[in-house]
């Protein structure tokens, strides 16, 4: 199970990676010539996504991590 934390980051950083590209692809329609802007945007918010969910990769079974149906209370 994901906790909310890691939840909540990778909503956040899918939020901002959506920003980037669609700000990137107005760029390029309209000829702003900041395309590089919401593309680095784009990049940057999907390399932190996987920084983010790399530890959940090898929570295959249930021995541990960081979710919440097993803290402590």
């Amino acid at each position: 199970m994901v906790s909310k934390r890691r939840l909540g980051a990778s909503l956040l950083l899918l939020g901002l990676a959506f920003v980037g590209a669609f700000h990137a692809v107005l760029a390029v329609a309209y000829d702003t010539g900041l395309a590089s802007v919401g593309a680095g945007l784009a990049g940057i918010s999907v390399l932190s996504l996987m920084v983010v969910n790399l530890p959940a990769l090898g929570e295959g079974d249930s021995s541990g991590g960081d979710d919440d149906s097993t803290a402590e209370k």
